[in-house]
């Protein structure tokens, strides 16, 4: 295969999962330089919280741009594997073509067991009122096939969550294709942490890079290591109560937040050819998850369409590899080894006479910054807290000028602008996350 450089498509790169390593996750910048930077996660992030109102709302929007497909399983697929290396690797893999296969020779590769899973799958879509192939998974034959095994146990393993869906679908020409797009692309995608040497293109590898973001490096990892568990489950199931049982252990895996995280996602990512890339920054929970992406992920959320490849070792360490204007400023600064991108400061200046906050201010470099004031403004600095992300830092100056007010307004800080600015749709949940910051460390507004 020929060297992917900067400006080739985005590509993800998933090494085979072996074990279950309990190493801690690190996650690896490659800006496609001789030597790239290493950034080591710490994890322990709490992911980022979708409330049910913004995940409709937003769902909804989101939901009007998938286009059914005809042959869910057999579109999954493209859009998945559609990718740098030939189609010889997936026959060989799978041992069948992308194209649809006949019925016969379905039959012919199909367990007994098999038979029996497929009549109850419809009478099960009967009796919740719908067309017996609701999910579309018997398009390439009469029974079903291992990829609709997967698919289904995708549709239980997200049940915790359908009913919250409803309003977003009803408006719908087809609200069962659009669901049956949407189940067959997020089990395809999972599916891809199982391949031997898979490398895909930008979907794929962008809907990696947002899920990190939301759910953190932890969470993903739990997800891999929960999809593998399913497979062999769905593998060894000879009944259909035994595959939803394995359906639903995942969702309870995934939790309602992670599932309302993954389907938002693939919805936004398969919706256009844009995908993530114009909606992500968009999408609710974006002002955390814009955290997450320098903490764990050493990269700009606004620049996830910059993501070359993702892959994840058997210890699970991901490693991303990404164009230069994608790496977090903070991921830059100089030192090699493990850098960590938390290391914006926040501080203060006082009055003489009053000992009031009369400034605030955020850097990466205090001592020059401090320099910096004290040579152009004569004022001198101090460190109020150090360690944090800039998006956290950012809250936390907000806090600091609301507390203070700027000078034009009354206040006692010489700042002339806000750090966050109120027309911002996160300004409220940014300034919320910077007064619980202040609270942290005490702070009492003097």
């Amino acid at each position: 295969m020929s060297r992917v450089t900067v400006l080739a498509v985005v590509a993800l790169w998933l090494v085979p999962l072996v074990g279950c390593g309990t190493a801690s996750h690190g996650m690896h910048p490659d800006t496609g330089e001789d030597r790239p930077s290493v950034f080591t996660s710490r994890g322990g992030e709490q992911p980022v919280e979708l409330r049910v109102g913004e995940f409709k709302e937003s769902l909804a929007g989101l939901v009007r741009d998938v286009r059914p497909a005809s042959h869910p399983l057999q579109y999954a697929r493209r859009l998945m594997l559609d990718s740098l290396w030939h189609e010889d690797v997936y026959l060989k893999w799978t041992g069948r073509r992308l194209e649809l296969d006949s019925e016969a020779d379905v039959a012919q590769r199909t367990a007994p067991e098999c038979l029996e899973l497929t009549h109850a799958y419809g009478r099960w879509c009967e009796r919740q009122g719908r067309a017996r192939d609701c999910l579309s998974l018997l398009t390439e034959g009469s029974v079903l096939t291992a990829d609709g095994r997967y698919a289904l146990a995708m549709q239980f393993a997200l049940g915790s969550v359908w009913n919250e869906t409803t309003g977003a679908f009803k408006d719908m020409a087809s609200p069962e294709a659009v669901r049956a797009t949407l189940v067959s692309a997020m089990a395809m995608y999972m599916s891809l942490w199982l391949l031997p040497e898979p490398v895909s293109k930008g979907l794929a590898a962008t809907l990696t890079a947002g899920l990190i973001v939301y759910l953190g490096v932890d969470t993903v990892w739990s997800l891999i290591q929960g999809w593998r568990l399913l497979v062999a489950e769905v593998d060894r199931a000879t009944t259909f109560d035994e595959l939803r049982e394995a359906g639903e252990r995942f969702g309870r895996v995934m939790g309602k937040n992670s599932a309302r995280v993954f389907l938002l996602l693939a919805t936004a990512a398969i919706g256009n050819t844009a995908g993530l890339v114009v909606k992500g920054p968009g999408l609710p929970g974006a002002a955390r998850a814009t955290v997450l992406a320098e903490s764990q992920a050493g990269f700009r959320w606004a620049a996830v369409g910059e993501v070359r490849s993702v892959a994840v070792s058997a210890e699970g360490a991901f490693t991303i590899a990404l164009a230069p204007g994608a790496v977090a400023m903070s991921a830059q600064q100089p030192g090699g080894g493990d850098i960590s991108p938390r290391r914006t400061f926040v501080y203060v200046s006082r009055n003489k006479a009053t000992n009031a906050v009369d400034y605030v201010g955020i850097t990466h470099h205090l001592a020059k910054r401090a320099a910096f004031h004290l040579r152009t403004k004569g004022i001198r600095v101090e460190k109020l807290m150090g360690n944090l992300s800039r998006e956290d830092a950012r809250a936390v100056e907000q806090a600091l000028i609301e507390i203070h007010g700027l000078s034009k307004n009354g206040g006692t800080l010489m700042n002339r602008i806000n750090s966050i600015a109120r027309s911002n749709p996160d300004y409220a949940a940014l300034l919320r996350r910077g007064l619980e910051l202040l609270e942290s460390i005490g702070y009492m507004g003097r």
